[in-house]
């Protein structure tokens, strides 16, 4: 196991990077977080069983969705979340990718830009699901973003998870008419369309800011280029259910694009870390300087107020009367609303239950155990 961890390689090397690069307001707030959580700085809390003994003073946690160490609990609340609401049918996972001639204007627009890639991508899917040709009813789909590539550089895409239906007007749970749902070359004509509409409409109203000495005839030239180019939606073989896939999404709902289980060593100015190869699915290692690791590291932080994570039809929190029909149609119970995890049921997974080392009891809950030392 590595010594190193995200938090040693920006406590040693950030001040020497800040002095060659500028870091937006975010990305300073984000690093010091990261930098801060589980040491002194941060506070700490002592952990008490029910009769009163000390168990323990702990250093305080930064729960920043992109720290890598003190998200375990934030992912596991979301995986039993949407486990608790799926629908209990095949599931689809597709995912859509963007051409990285784009890329320079998701830099400098990343607020937008994230906006415009759900809007686009939604209206898409709830255009073609309500098409009787495809299935005409309500679908039940969430959105992820992700804004890296394996080796943390910047490739932004969308995944979907679909399930293989949906309820139409009469509250009937209806089945798509294709194998395949929805067809992968009309779902990437209608993005390119609508996005490249909307960049259209952006640039000539003047809300994106162009990189470089690149004008505005030069982006009007490449959306062209662009239009007349196939773009790529990637679809998955179906699952039986979606489990699969929502655990697979729930490693990067927190935590940030990089765990510390990759980082391998840090020496001489240069970053080791592994990475598993998209094509061949075995690990490999690569290497970068530690500038250009941190630039990417700060490259894929979470945009302030803007989630990662977006639900869609039957999944959408204000339908759950709606899923819940559903739910009905398909043999499964209702549900009122996500089930709750505590700290010590999320523990209980790794072993046994922590108990006190005087009386022996079992801790029993998180609440009235924490107190906090100043």
């Amino acid at each position: 196991m590595s010594k190193w961890s995200i938090q040693r390689l920006l406590q040693e090397h950030l001040d020497g990077y800040r002095q060659q690069h500028g870091m937006t307001l975010h990305q300073h707030k984000a690093v010091q977080s990261l930098m801060l959580c589980r040491t002194a700085r941060m506070g700490s809390h002592a952990q008490y069983c029910e009769a009163g003994h000390l168990q323990g003073v702990y250093y305080n946690s930064c729960h920043h969705r992109a720290c890598p160490q003190c998200q375990a609990l934030s992912r596991e609340r979301w995986l039993v979340s949407r486990e608790s609401m799926l629908l209990d049918s095949v599931h689809h996972h597709w995912i859509f990718t963007f051409p990285h001639q784009l890329n320079p204007l998701w830099q400098f627009n990343r607020d937008w830009f994230q906006d415009a890639l759900f809007s686009v991508v939604s209206a898409t899917l709830k255009q073609l699901t309500a098409d009787p040709v495809y299935l005409g009813a309500k679908p039940a789909f969430l959105l992820a973003l992700h804004s890296w590539g394996r080796k943390l550089d910047l490739h932004p895409h969308l995944h979907c998870l679909i399930a293989d239906g949906g309820l139409d007007g009469a509250g009937r749970w209806r089945k798509p008419k294709r194998a395949r749902f929805l067809p992968a070359r009309v779902m990437a004509q209608l993005v390119r369309g609508k996005l490249l509409a909307r960049l259209r409409q952006a640039l000539f109203s003047g809300q994106l800011r162009l990189p470089g000495s690149d004008g505005m005839q030069h982006w009007q030239n490449l959306f062209n280029k662009l239009g007349r180019i196939n773009w790529v939606v990637h679809c998955c073989k179906p699952y039986e259910h979606g489990h699969g896939v929502a655990k697979y999404l729930a490693r990067y709902v927190s935590g940030g694009a990089f765990k510390n289980s990759q980082l391998l060593s840090v020496g001489k100015g240069i970053v080791w870390f592994r990475y598993r190869n998209h094509r061949t699915q075995q690990r490999e290692t690569t290497h970068c300087t530690v500038n250009e690791f941190i630039r990417r590291l700060l490259l894929h932080l979470p945009a302030p107020g803007k989630p990662m994570l977006r639900y869609y039809g039957l999944y959408h929190g204000s339908c759950l009367p709606l899923l819940n029909r559903a739910r009905e149609h398909l043999g499964q119970a209702v549900v009122i609303g996500p089930p709750a995890l505590d700290w010590l049921t999320f523990i209980s997974k790794f072993g046994e239950l922590p108990r006190c080392s005087q009386c022996d009891s079992i801790l029993q809950s998180a609440g009235a155990q924490k107190k906090m030392v100043h």
